[in-house]
């Protein structure tokens, strides 16, 4: 098999990595129809925007309608980036290649918001995993990973960025991989771990009484924009912001 032309259907929901469609589109890959939730947040359609001037036939689908749009499809390969509703085997098993790109080193930080407690835990690297589909999420055998270095500056935006930039040329380079039967590598479940539920703008509050040098970790992981760290001081919630000044050009998603 030749996976750079077989066609593809994408499911996309993953704000911000537009890119990897983009890369496959500019690759000369056949990409026959793009599904996305049919509920969206203001950066998804935004990201969506961006695809549809690719071209692309796009579908808005309901979790329930997945089957079915899937269902006349099924000569296509499927790839995942960042959808958000689980594909059951019954789904994705009729397609002879499905492929999901998370954005952590699986199996680290496997679940759907997980990469915040990778600054919380202080971790010096990150990246994505190209890996197959498989009943548990984020368990599937793993293709490739594309590797970048943290500092203790980063924020959640600015992990995303570095992460999500390099996704378009990981994609294409597993693609080849799995076309010269390169060996999948299988999960070290003895390293893995798990972080199954979804983050909201209440994890962004903060204790207070805890020292600065404890919380710097749990501020950055939160969202400065759309979710910053909050604390009550006498009933009234106080949002914390952390900057440096005069930072680098390259820098200034950082704290």
């Amino acid at each position: 098999m030749n996976c750079m032309n077989e066609p593809w259907v994408v499911l996309f929901g993953g704000v911000g990595r537009q890119g990897v469609i983009e890369r496959l589109v500019a690759e000369g890959v056949d990409i026959r129809v793009v599904l996305v939730p049919s509920i969206q947040s203001q950066r998804l359609k935004e990201s969506v925007s961006r695809i549809a001037k690719l071209g692309l036939k796009i579908i808005e689908i309901k979790r329930d309608e997945l089957q079915y749009v899937l269902g006349s499809r099924q000569d296509c390969l499927l790839l995942s980036v960042g959808f958000p509703y689980i594909i059951p085997k019954l789904i994705y098993s009729r397609h002879k290649i499905a492929l999901n790109i998370h954005p952590t080193l699986l199996p680290k930080y496997r679940g759907p918001t997980s990469g915040a407690y990778i600054l919380i835990n202080n971790e010096t690297e990150s990246g994505s995993t190209v890996h197959f589909l498989e009943e548990e999420p984020d368990k599937g055998d793993i293709v490739l990973q594309s590797h970048v270095d943290l500092t203790p500056f980063d924020t959640v935006r600015s992990l995303q960025r570095k992460v999500y930039e390099q996704e378009p040329s990981l994609i294409i380079e597993a693609l080849h991989n799995l076309d010269l039967g390169k060996p999948k590598t299988i999960q070290n479940e003895a390293v893995s771990s798990t972080y199954p539920k979804k983050r909201t703008p209440l994890d962004s509050e903060i204790d207070p009484t805890k020292p600065l040098f404890e919380l710097i970790n749990v501020i950055r992981a939160s969202d400065s924009e759309e979710f910053p760290a909050f604390f009550y001081h006498h009933g009234v919630k106080i949002y914390i912001k952390l900057w440096r000044q005069a930072k680098p050009a390259d820098e200034l998603d950082l704290l």
